[in-house]
C-alpha cells in the first residue's frame, strides 16, 4: 500500500512539473507573439507586419485593472395628494443598504502596440471603463408606511436596485479612479515585458473619454 502510495505521489509530481514547464513555454511564446521585438533573431520570421501583432492583441478580452468595495444606503419616499396637497400619514419610505465589488479596467481588444524603434514600443491604452461587479448584497434597513399609506403607490424595491449602477455612477467610479487605473496599466504591460527583457522600454498613451 505504502509503495503504490508513494508511486501515486511521484507521477503527480511529474505531472506538475510538466504542466509548469508547459505553461511557461506558452507565456514565454505568448509574449513574443505580443513584441515581436523581444524573440531573438534567430526565431524571428521573415515578413512579420506589426499589423499581425495588432491583429494578435484584437483578441485580447477585458482587462480588469482595479477592484471597489462599494457600499451604500439608497432612499426612497412615496407620498399621496389630494390636487395639489400632501395628505398627512400617506407617506412610504424604504431605505435600502447596499455592497458590491465593482471591476474597472479597459477592453483589451482595443489595445494599440506599435514598435518604435530602438527596443521600443508604444502602448496604446484605450478608454477606462466599468467593466462589472461581484457579491452584490442588498437588504432593506429601514421601512415606514404611514396610518393612511394604504392608498400611497407601493415602492418598487427591484428599481431601486437597478437603479444604483446608473451610467453617471459608474462614470464617477472610472473619473475617480483614473490615476490608479493608470499606474496599474502600466505595471500590467510593463511587468510582462521585462519579465522576458527587461531592457525594453515602453510609452504609454491614454485615451479620455469623450466629454472629459
Amino acid at each position: 500500500m505504502k509503495k503504490l502510495f508513494k508511486k501515486q505521489t511521484t507521477v503527480m509530481m511529474v505531472i506538475a512539473i510538466v504542466l509548469s514547464f508547459v505553461l511557461g513555454i506558452c507565456g514565454v511564446i505568448g509574449a513574443f507573439y505580443a513584441f515581436p521585438g523581444l524573440m531573438p533573431p534567430s526565431l524571428r520570421e521573415k515578413g512579420r507586419t506589426d499589423t499581425q501583432v495588432i491583429h494578435s492583441m484584437q483578441r485580447t478580452k477585458e482587462v480588469s485593472l482595479l477592484r471597489l468595495g462599494v457600499t451604500g444606503i439608497i432612499s426612497r419616499e412615496n407620498k399621496s395628494h389630494f390636487f395639489s396637497m400632501e395628505i398627512p400619514g400617506s407617506e412610504r419610505a424604504q431605505f435600502i443598504q447596499y455592497a458590491f465589488d465593482a471591476k474597472l479596467g479597459f477592453e483589451g481588444k482595443d489595445v494599440v502596440i506599435k514598435e518604435a524603434g530602438d527596443n521600443t514600443f508604444d502602448v496604446a491604452i484605450p478608454e477606462f471603463k466599468f467593466i462589472g461587479y461581484d457579491h452584490p448584497e442588498y437588504r432593506i434597513v429601514v421601512e415606514q408606511n404611514g396610518a393612511l399609506s394604504f392608498g400611497t403607490q407601493q415602492i418598487d424595491t427591484l428599481d431601486m436596485v437597478n437603479n444604483i449602477l446608473t451610467d453617471k455612477a459608474k462614470k464617477e467610479y472610472v473619473d475617480s479612479n483614473r490615476d490608479i487605473l493608470e499606474e496599474q496599466a502600466k505595471s500590467f504591460y510593463t511587468s510582462i515585458v521585462q519579465s522576458v527583457s527587461p531592457d525594453t522600454k515602453l510609452n504609454f498613451t491614454f485615451q479620455q473619454a469623450e466629454g472629459d
